[in-house]
């Protein structure tokens, strides 16, 4: 995704905002949205809620033999020699 640089404008606004220490919805710098998250009825589906922000998650997988001339590729390889067995 290519990055839309900021305009003078926004750059002295966010950094007034910065040093004032001030957001934009009247929370302090550390203090954070309530945070709920639902398991779905459906393996691998969740509803995350962010204060009034709502995102919906959905996984799936599926478990295949590897193909023969790569055989050490996959699950084992992304996790490390831990998940490899003699």
């Amino acid at each position: 995704m290519k990055e839309t640089p900021l305009s003078n404008c926004e750059r002295r606004f966010l950094l007034r905002a910065i040093e004032e220490k001030k957001r934009l919805d009247g929370r302090q710098t550390y203090d954070y949205r309530s945070i709920r998250v639902s398991f779905g009825t459906d393996y691998g589906c969740c509803v995350v809620e962010l204060g009034k922000t709502r995102v919906l998650g959905q996984v799936s997988c599926e478990l295949v033999s590897p193909k023969l001339n790569r055989a050490t590729e996959g699950l084992a390889d992304t996790c490390g020699p831990t998940f490899i067995k003699s």
